[in-house]
């Protein structure tokens, strides 16, 4: 009995932390390669350093002294919206912790400073990121930057504990129909606010005041709140397992919905003006690779990272990068067209070799010209000027098309 004496709220909730630790580290090395990620941080972590200090010690790019404060501001929101509150609820406390509600205050209170603490490390190292552009770009003194960065640390406190209201309340649609007015409102007012008080730091501290009056008043509610038990389990549950869901996402395939019809080439429309039958078969290979959704998804995300990587470093490294780009997006279209040469439609059918090779080509080049043209304008665009990049697509596309050239005659010879 002296033992169960000694076990008090502030334990209960200590010991809830260590186990969410726990899980995530333990989800974290069942996916991931340490081993391999060891390779790639370090190099990463070296490249980003040695970026970060050109972006003081440069002058800097184009894109980042055009960068427009709005759409700084809309960033910084769309960030601040991914946070939550995590109280370490669980359904076998229903009848322990309901009838101790000075327990279960203790969890929402050591819950609420958690991400309250969180909340404000996330911005805390998003600033530190951004601090190039706020005092280089924006011309903002060190003394504005800081008091900018604790004031949108409260807002995003703030916005996640309202939300955090509503959740525990509703289901179901009930909730949307007040999580997104809510959301769309918060965002507004503190893009808003930034814009008009970024520049004068009176106006900075009257909206961090604001700002913790507000905090204070929603703490309370959130203290008072009863009958939410089950919602407060269930939002618990949710942020806990949010981590495992992304993991899983990337290591397991979900199965593939049955469909009748695909969400992209439904008709059989002609894309290209040659009826040739090498035309015809780099078409239905082309449609073929955009109908798999992920396929879909990938070339989305390698298009919009190649676009990152060469527009953010600067001269001579976006340049480098674009090439490495351009022949790692030869390799992988090439061998989506080896996928299909060998799949189950074209063994069926009996195709003259120089045909083949020819519709290869024709596919691999339909690929990359979309992706060629946007990174090829990304990097003259960051790097000489907007209108320059239309110079730097076209050289992008030429180089693309030689190095498919010779990707398609290793191809061939390996055949």
């Amino acid at each position: 009995m002296e033992g169960i004496d000694r076990y008090t709220p502030l334990r209960l909730y200590k010991r809830r932390r260590s186990e969410h630790v726990k899980e995530q580290w333990n989800n974290l090395k069942l996916v991931v390669d340490w081993t391999v990620w060891l390779y790639l941080l370090v190099p990463g972590l070296l490249y980003f350093g040695g970026w970060y200090w050109s972006m003081w010690t440069k002058p800097l790019p184009s894109w980042a002294e055009s960068l427009p404060l709005p759409l700084m501001a809309m960033g910084l929101e769309v960030v601040m919206l991914t946070g939550g509150v995590l109280l370490f609820m669980e359904e076998a406390d229903m009848l322990f912790l309901k009838s101790r509600r000075t327990w279960m205050k203790t969890l929402i209170r050591r819950g609420l400073c958690r991400s309250g603490v969180l909340h404000m490390i996330k911005i805390a190292v998003l600033f530190l990121m951004t601090a190039p552009l706020w005092s280089r770009a924006y011309v903002m003194p060190m003394g504005h930057i800081i008091l900018l960065a604790l004031w949108t640390g409260i807002a995003a406190f703030v916005q996640a504990l309202a939300l955090h209201l509503i959740l525990v309340k509703y289901e179901s649609w009930r909730r949307w129909i007040r999580v997104l007015p809510l959301g769309a409102a918060m965002g507004f007012v503190y893009v808003t606010a930034t814009l008009r008080m970024h520049d004068r730091m009176w106006a900075i501290l009257l909206g961090i005041l604001g700002a913790m009056a507000v905090l204070t008043m929603l703490c309370r509610i959130r203290l008072e709140l009863k009958n939410t038990f089950e919602g407060d389990v269930r939002e618990d549950l949710r942020r806990r397992m949010k981590l495992a869901g992304v993991l899983l996402s990337q290591a397991v395939t979900a199965p593939k919905a049955t469909r009748t019809k695909t969400f992209i080439f439904r008709k059989p429309r002609k894309l290209l003006r040659s009826r040739s039958l090498s035309s015809r078969t780099a078409e239905t290979a082309f449609k073929a690779y955009f109908r798999n959704t992920a396929n879909t998804r990938l070339y989305v995300q390698l298009a919009s990272l190649s676009v990152a990587a060469v527009a953010i470093p600067p001269f001579p490294a976006n340049v480098i990068v674009c090439g490495l780009l351009i022949m790692m997006l030869t390799v992988l279209f090439h061998r989506s067209w080896n996928m299909f040469e060998t799949s189950d439609y074209i063994q069926l059918l009996s195709y003259d070799p120089y045909v083949l090779n020819r519709a290869g080509d024709i596919m691999v080049r339909m690929l990359f010209i979309p992706v060629g043209l946007l990174v090829g304008y990304a990097l003259g665009a960051a790097w000489l000027g907007w209108w320059q990049g239309l110079l730097t697509a076209a050289a992008a596309i030429g180089f693309g098309f030689l190095t498919l050239e010779v990707g398609g005659w290793v191809r061939r010879t390996r055949s």
